[in-house]
C-alpha cells in the first residue's frame, strides 16, 4: 500500500519528465540523496561518511585553465570516505542523453588534480563571493570533514551580517589535507562506464526499505531507467 501524497508527487515526476524543459534531476535529487550513501557503499565497497555535500563548487579555471575565472562548475554530490583518503564526485543523470563530453572532461581533470587543489580553489571562491553566509555553511561542512581549518571567531564576522575584517579572516582558512578523487555516475542505464550505477541497481537497494516512499520511488526509478523521456505518448492521449 502506498501513500496518496507520495503517489501524487511521483506521478507528477513521471509525467512532467517527458516535457522538453523539465529537469527531473533537479527535482528528484533529494530522493536520490536519501539512499545514495547506502547504494554507493554496497556497489563500490567503501565506507562513507553520512554527510554529503551537494553542488560542490570547483573553481572553473582549475579544470578549464584556458579561461581564467573565479566562477565555478558544480558537482552534484561529494561523498567522503570515512578515512578521508578518497572523495567521490557523484553526478546524477536522469536522462539517457544528458551525459556531456565537457562535463566528463572537467570531472576527469578534477580527478587528476586531487582534492587539495579543489579545496584551495574553493577557498579562493570564498574570498571572492558576496554570498558570505551561504558559503560559510559550505566552509563549515569542509571543516567538519577535516579539509579546512577555520580561524577562531570567523562566524562573528559573518553573522548577523558580514562586517569589516571578513576578507582578512577568510584568508586565514587553511587547507589541511589532500585526498584522491573518484568519479561515479548515477544514470538511467548502464553504458559500461567504470563505477556507474544504473537506476535498476539503485532501485534494487531502495526497495529493500518497506515504506511507502521507498516503494514508490523504486517503482519510478525502474520506469525512468527503461523508458526514455519523451519516448511514449502522453498518458490519456
Amino acid at each position: 500500500m502506498t501513500d496518496p501524497s507520495v503517489d501524487a508527487v511521483f506521478d507528477l515526476l513521471d509525467r512532467w519528465r517527458h516535457l522538453p524543459a523539465y529537469q527531473l534531476e533537479r527535482r528528484a535529487d533529494i530522493y536520490f540523496a536519501l539512499y545514495l550513501r547506502e547504494v554507493l557503499q554496497a556497489e563500490l565497497g567503501v565506507e562513507l561518511d553520512p554527510r554529503l555535500i551537494p553542488e560542490l563548487p570547483i573553481r572553473r579555471d582549475l579544470v578549464f585553465p584556458e579561461t581564467p575565472s573565479k566562477q565555478s562548475v558544480k558537482v552534484d554530490y561529494a561523498a567522503f570516505e570515512r578515512g578521508r583518503d578518497r572523495v567521490w564526485f557523484v553526478e546524477l543523470k536522469t536522462d539517457a542523453g544528458s551525459r556531456r563530453e565537457t562535463q566528463d572532461t572537467y570531472l576527469e581533470r578534477a580527478k587528476a588534480l586531487g582534492f587539495r587543489a579543489i579545496a584551495e580553489g574553493l577557498r579562493d571562491i570564498l574570498q571572492a563571493t558576496s554570498a558570505h553566509q551561504k558559503y560559510f555553511h559550505l566552509a563549515t561542512a569542509m571543516a567538519d570533514h577535516g579539509f579546512f581549518e577555520l580561524p577562531d571567531g570567523l562566524e562573528t564576522y559573518v553573522y548577523p551580517k558580514p562586517r569589516r575584517g571578513l576578507t582578512r579572516e577568510l584568508q586565514k582558512i587553511r587547507v589541511l589535507r589532500d585526498a584522491a578523487i573518484e568519479v561515479v555516475y548515477v544514470q538511467p542505464q548502464s553504458d559500461g562506464t567504470k563505477g556507474a550505477v544504473d537506476f535498476a541497481t539503485f532501485a534494487h537497494h531502495v526497495e529493500r526499505h518497506d515504506d511507502p516512499l521507498s516503494r514508490r520511488f523504486a517503482q519510478s526509478l525502474r520506469e525512468w531507467g527503461t523508458i526514455d523521456a519523451g519516448a511514449v505518448p502522453p498518458r490519456g492521449g
